[in-house]
């Protein structure tokens, strides 16, 4: 959208917004919607660039062709897990390449420079009365 569309779109009464505004998501939701939608683009890129077939991508995941055609057209009702699955299959080294990935966040530098002391909230502590969180 272009400065002019959107302006003109204001001033006729629209509001501008994303998706997160729209339904009051947090930002993990936001995070994790944007990535599904991403992820169908990248498995049919990844397809492409595999030389393979929506068939044969499927049976490689052990699935059928119209659930591909769905995967990749974002189709709400697909899941991360067959996203990933997908992904998988058509990247012999994307298990490997995940694997690295979920090894660099568990890793220990990056634990010890979360809790670095710029990180270190202070908390008050009172005495009294506990009270129990409904």
């Amino acid at each position: 959208m272009t400065k002019a569309q959107r302006e003109r779109l204001e001033r006729a009464g629209w509001k501008i917004g994303t998706v997160g505004e729209l339904f009051e998501l947090t930002a993990a939701e936001e995070a994790l919607l944007e990535a599904k939608v991403r992820l169908g683009a990248v498995v049919r890129t990844l397809r492409q660039r595999g030389r393979l077939s929506q068939a044969e991508l499927a049976k490689r995941m052990g699935s059928s062709q119209p659930r591909v055609a769905k995967l990749e057209n974002r189709d709400p009702e697909v899941s991360l897990d067959l996203q990933m699955k997908a992904i998988f299959a058509s990247r012999p080294r994307a298990p490997a390449e995940f694997a690295a990935l979920i090894r660099k966040w568990a890793s220990p530098e990056r634990a010890s420079a979360a809790r670095s002391p710029r990180a270190v909230q202070r908390v008050s502590v009172t005495r009294g009365p506990r009270r129990m969180a409904r």
